[in-house]
């Protein structure tokens, strides 16, 4: 070990390299592409559903899914946040974002009960185990590019942020699902619309901290 300090603090940063700074609008460049491509994606995968193709929006269309795009993008800004820690800054704006999503099964099983909406014949039928697996596989690109950056990054909670990457990967997965899936009822977007996203939130809590920890 060198004596004299100088040669000390040389020999310390004799291989370090300069690395671009990590923005913010870099982050959400980046995770906002992924959500892109990933409608994209359906699009031509799958099809857009009729309506949707004419320009005839139905209404509970227009409010689950703009629901689920902006609990995607408030909690992508969350993540993203997260891998650039600031002393005395705490975004907790997005947990009431998250918190409207939760009026869509609680308004599904009170028009069920109340007979409003008839009961569906079946609880659970293919198309229903499809919307969740397809909500599911396709915000693996947003899941994957906010683990990225995140690693890249220091988050203070590696729980909480893996609770973002979930909430948003499973938030645009099914928002681009939702563009094919026909079905309109508030028995199916209230409860199979919503469980993709909390799946993806209790899978990110608990794998997502295990890819980000150094």
């Amino acid at each position: 070990m060198p004596s004299d300090p100088n040669n000390l603090i040389a020999a310390l940063v004799d291989e370090l390299r300069p690395v671009r700074a990590m923005r913010v609008r870099d982050g959400l460049a980046v995770a906002g592409g992924a959500g892109a491509i990933t409608v994209a994606l359906t699009i031509l995968m799958f099809g857009l559903r009729d309506d949707v193709a004419n320009g005839q929006f139905q209404p509970l269309f227009l409010f689950a899914n703009g629901l689920f795009l902006i609990v995607g993008l408030a909690t992508a800004l969350a993540a993203v946040g997260m891998g650039l820690p600031r002393v005395g800054h705490s975004s907790q704006g997005w947990k009431w974002v998250v918190a409207m999503v939760g009026l869509l099964p609680a308004t599904a099983l009170i028009m069920l009960v109340s007979g409003t909406e008839p009961m569906p014949p079946a609880l659970v039928t293919s198309h229903e185990v499809k919307c969740v697996a397809m909500g599911l596989a396709l915000g693996l690109m947003t899941a994957t590019v906010l683990v990225w950056w995140l690693r890249r990054g220091a988050p203070t909670s590696a729980e909480r942020a893996g609770l973002l990457v979930g909430l948003s990967s499973g938030s645009i997965g099914i928002f681009a699902f939702a563009l094919h899936c026909p079905i309109d009822s508030f028995y199916h977007v209230g409860l199979w619309h919503v469980l993709p996203v909390l799946i993806g939130a209790l899978l990110g809590r608990l794998v997502v901290p295990r890819l980000i920890k150094w």
